[in-house]
C-alpha cells in the first residue's frame, strides 16, 4: 500500500545494513483480485557474502486483517464505552457510534431511530449523512408492519432487510423520498433492551441495490448492542436526577427508605421501604446503628465523610448533605448497592439534634457499570483479558518484578490448523472452537496469571512470579499438549493444535515491547520446526 511503501523500506534497508538484526512491520498488501489485506511481516538475514551484503533472508507473511479490523472494532468500542462513563450525552454518544460505523464503512449511511415513550413512533437519533429533509420526514414516523424497514423492525422486534428498496412494498409509500435522498437498500436492526424491550432501530443505507454477508449482518448486531447499552445508561442516568429531586422531600410515602438517626448515630426512625428493598422491618434496624450492616470498606468510607463533614463545621464551611455508595446487607444475607443521602437535622438555633436522610437501590446501575467497564477490558467473543488489559497488567507485572527482583515469562501462542475449521465448518463452529481453547488455556495457568486473546487465533499468556525458564516450559508444554487432544463441538471432532513462544524477564528483554517481540520471534521459530511445537527465545 503507498501509505505504508516508505516504513517497510526503511526498515528493510535499516535490516539490511545491520542497523536492525530482524525486521517487523504491519503494513496493507494488494491482494490478486484488487482488495488490500493487512499483513504482518517478519524476517531476518540469515547469511551475509564476505562484502557485508546479505545473501539469505527467512521471513514470513501473517494475514492479520481480522485482527486490525477487531483492533479498530476494540477501539471504536472503548471510546464510546468511555464516554459512558463520563456521563457524556446520549446525542453526542449516538453521533459517535453512527459516524464510527460511516468511517469504517464508507459506502454505508447510518441511522439510529429511537422508540418514543408510548412506544408508537421512531425519533431521530443520529443519521450523520442521510439529507436534513430525510431525517426530517422519517422523524416521528409511526411504527407498523410494512412501515418501511425501520418502522417494521421495531413493530415486530426483528431484522428487516431490504436488499431493494424500489421494488419491495415495505417503500412503496416512500418511493418519492428514497429515490430523492438517493437511496437503494436498507437493513434494519432492532436495538433491544437487556429485557428484550425494543427501543429504536439501528439501520445502514447503501446506494445501491444490495445484501448484507453474515459478517455484516454479524457487525450490526454487535453496534445495535453498544447502542442500546447507552440508550439505557442515559435512560437510568434520567431516573437519577429525577429520584434525586424527589429525595429532597422526605415523606414515609417514599418508594425509598427514609429513615432518621440520633446525635449518636443510632437509627430511631427508618420507613417500611426498608422491607422491599432490604428486607428488614423498621424495627429490625431501628436502634442500631448503620455500621452492622455495611462491609468494612464501606463503614471506613462513611466513618471518613462524617469526619470530613464535622472538620467543615469546625472550619465554619456548610455542609447541607453527604453523599456514599455503598454495599449494603439484606436480611437474606446478600448485598446491595445502595445510594445514600443525608443531611444534618437542625432546631431552631441552628443546633444539631439528627441527621436525616433517604437511601435507594442502584444496584441495577452498578451492574451495568461493570458490564461497560468489563466491555472495554475483555474480548467479546471469549471473556479474556483484551489486548488493552493484557498490556496493562503485564507493565505492572513488570513493574513488580523489577521491584522485587523476581522473573516472569511471557507466553505467545498461535494455533495451528484453525483456518481450515472456519473455511470447512463455518465461523460459528469456529468462535465455539476459540471459546473451547480458551477455557483449556485458563485451566493450565494460575489465578494470578493471565491468558489474553489479542486477534483471530493468537493468544499471549502472562506468567507472574516463575522459578525460571523451566516452569515456564513446563506450562507451556502443557498448555500445547493441552490443545493437541481433539475438540468435540457440534458433533464434529476437531484436532488443532499450536505453537507456543516463550520469553522471560528479565533474560529476553526489560520492557513489556521487547518481551512480547521476542516472545512473537520464538513463536514463529516453533512453527519453522514444524509446528504443535515449544519454542524458548534465543538470543
Amino acid at each position: 500500500h503507498p501509505d505504508d511503501a516508505k516504513l517497510t523500506g526503511d526498515l528493510l534497508a535499516q535490516c539490511f545494513s545491520r542497523e536492525l538484526g530482524t525486521y517487523e512491520y504491519e503494513a496493507r498488501m494488494r491482494h490478486k483480485d484488487g482488495h488490500w489485506v493487512w499483513v504482518s511481516s517478519r524476517g531476518r538475514v540469515m547469511e551475509w557474502m564476505p562484502d557485508g551484503k546479505p545473501l539469505r533472508m527467512i521471513g514470513t507473511h501473517h494475514d492479520i486483517t481480522e485482527r486490525k479490523q477487531a483492533d479498530l472494532r476494540q477501539q471504536r468500542h472503548s471510546r464510546v464505552l468511555k464516554m459512558l462513563t463520563d456521563k457524556a450525552s446520549l446525542a453526542s454518544i449516538l453521533k459517535t457510534i453512527a459516524g464510527d460505523v460511516e468511517a469504517a464503512r464508507p459506502t454505508l449511511l447510518c441511522s439510529i431511530l429511537l422508540l418514543d415513550a408510548q412506544g408508537k413512533h421512531l425519533l431521530h437519533g443520529a443519521a450523520p449523512s442521510l439529507p436534513d429533509f430525510y431525517t426530517q420526514a422519517i422523524n416521528g414516523i409511526a411504527i407498523g408492519p410494512g412501515v418501511g424497514s425501520c418502522g417494521t423492525a421495531a413493530f415486530t422486534g426483528e431484522r428487516v432487510i431490504v436488499q431493494d428498496i424500489e421494488t419491495h412494498p415495505y417503500w412503496a409509500p416512500f418511493l418519492e423520498l428514497t429515490r430523492r435522498a438517493g437511496l437503494g437498500s436498507c437493513w434494519s436492526q432492532p436495538i433491544l433492551s437487556g429485557q428484550g424491550k425494543v427501543l429504536g432501530t439501528f439501520a445502514l443505507y447503501h446506494r445501491e441495490p444490495c445484501e448484507p454477508t453474515p459478517a455484516e449482518l454479524l457487525w450490526i448486531e454487535d453496534e445495535a448492542v453498544l447502542t442500546a447499552l447507552a440508550i439505557e445508561k442515559d435512560d437510568e442516568d434520567r431516573q437519577l436526577h429525577a429520584s434525586e429531586a424527589r429525595y429532597r422531600v422526605m415523606t414515609t410515602n417514599s418508594s425509598d427508605i427514609v429513615w432518621h438517626m440520633g446525635r449518636d448515630y443510632r437509627l430511631d426512625y427508618v420507613s417500611p421501604a426498608s422491607v422491599r428493598l432490604l428486607g428488614f422491618e423498621p424495627e429490625e434496624m431501628q436502634g442500631s446503628t448503620i455500621e452492622p450492616f455495611l462491609k468494612p470498606e464501606g463503614r471506613t468510607l462513611m466513618l471518613a465523610q462524617r469526619a470530613l463533614a464535622r472538620a467543615n463545621k469546625d472550619r465554619g464551611i456548610a455542609t447541607d448533605s453527604i453523599r456514599c455508595e455503598l454495599e449494603h446487607l439484606c436480611k437474606d444475607g446478600s448485598w446491595k448497592w445502595m445510594d445514600t443521602i443525608s443531611a444534618p437535622h437542625l432546631d431552631a438555633n441552628g443546633k444539631i439534634i439528627g441527621y436525616q436522610g433517604s437511601t435507594r437501590d442502584i444496584t441495577a446501575r452498578k451492574l451495568a457499570e461493570e458490564k461497560i467497564l468489563h466491555m472495554a477490558q475483555h474480548d467479546a467473543l471469549t471473556g479474556l483479558a483484551n489486548r488493552a488489559l493484557f498490556t496493562d497488567r503485564l507493565q505492572r507485572a513488570l513493574a513488580s518484578a523489577r521491584r522485587d527482583q523476581t522473573s516472569l515469562a511471557l507466553l505467545f501462542i498461535d494455533l495451528d490448523k484453525f483456518k481450515p475449521v472456519n473455511d470447512q465448518f463455518g465461523h460459528a463452529v469456529g468462535d465455539l472452537l476459540l471459546q473451547a481453547v480458551a477455557q483449556r488455556m485458563q485451566a493450565c495457568v494460575r489465578d494470578s496469571d493471565t491468558v489474553a486473546r489479542i486477534g483471530g487465533d493468537e493468544f499471549v499468556v502472562l506468567l507472574r512470579d516463575v522459578a525460571g525458564e523451566s516452569e515456564a516450559l513446563a506450562v507451556a508444554e502443557k498448555i500445547r499438549a493441552s490443545l493437541a487432544q481433539p475438540f468435540e463441538l457440534e458433533g464434529h471432532r476437531l484436532s488443532i493444535g499450536c505453537c507456543v513462544g516463550v520469553a522471560l524477564y528479565p533474560q529476553h528483554g526489560l520492557d513489556d515491547l521487547t518481551l512480547t517481540n521476542n516472545a512473537d520471534w520464538a513463536m514463529y521459530q516453533a512453527k519453522e520446526r514444524g509446528r504443535n511445537q515449544v519454542a524458548l527465545c534465543s538470543q
